[in-house]
């Protein structure tokens, strides 16, 4: 791993939020607009309309080669397996989002599963963005350091998952992406998005460390397991096997 990577990883680990600039140009940013695009047309979301996201989610996007590359991109999961310290974790969700404008945003929250601590650092996600993003349009904004509020600690047996009230009190700073730009973000850490007045599309994914799964998150394996015994390994590219199946 880089010097420039492996700073990236303390950052995340401290802040909640990294982001990794340039890791798409190119050709292959285009390259995956255009199947992006084509995904949401085929899986008849069509062209966007203003004001709603549009979410897709699971095996199908494996069809789109541009999009499929990213899940198990080399750069990517050499970060996402530096933070879980696992070199293996599971790709638990895959998904596309895409926000037409113009779009109210998202509020303040977590991801973090309600009412319950969770080990520190069992879940990753990644998210590509194909679009820019300043501070005027979509920006994601964040609390740093608040995940580690959501960990399991040794030192305070007694602590409590944060209420929505506590999010809501945090104090947000701002993000500003460019296109092909990559957030690292640890679920937890509480977050929101600005109005959006610009389109905004990004590839993302969440990775679980196999060895650390919390009760909600072993109850969602099973189902999803479930879901993918359906489908051929063989459709699966090569370089995401190894993250795909249990």
């Amino acid at each position: 791993m880089s010097p420039e990577d492996q700073e990236s990883v303390s950052t995340i680990r401290s802040e909640g939020i990294g982001i990794v600039r340039g890791v798409l140009t190119g050709d292959d940013l285009a390259a995956t607009r255009l199947d992006f695009d084509r995904a949401h047309q085929d899986l008849e979301k069509g062209p966007g309309q203003p004001g709603v996201r549009d979410r897709l989610t699971g095996s199908h996007l494996l069809e789109y080669p541009a999009i499929a590359d990213l899940y198990s991109h080399p750069r990517i999961m050499d970060i996402v397996c530096e933070m879980l310290t696992d070199s293996i974790p599971w790709v638990w969700q895959i998904i596309t989002n895409r926000y037409s404008p113009e779009h109210p945003g998202v509020g303040k929250h977590s991801d973090g599963f309600k009412g319950e601590l969770s080990s520190p650092f069992s879940r990753q996600s990644m998210a590509v963005f194909l679009d820019d993003i300043d501070e005027e349009s979509g920006s994601l904004t964040y609390v740093p350091g608040s995940h580690l509020r959501h960990f399991i600690s040794r030192d305070d047996p007694e602590r409590q998952a944060p209420t929505q009230t506590d999010i809501e009190k945090g104090e947000y700073i701002t993000t500003k992406l460019k296109a092909g730009d990559v957030v690292f973000r640890v679920p937890e850490v509480w977050h929101a998005v600005r109005p959006i007045h610009h389109l905004r599309r990004y590839v993302t994914a969440s990775y679980v460390a196999r060895e650390r799964l919390s009760a909600v998150m072993t109850e969602r394996l099973g189902r999803e397991l479930k879901t993918r015994l359906a489908i051929p390994l063989d459709q699966v590219p090569e370089r995401l096997q190894p993250y795909w199946v249990w």
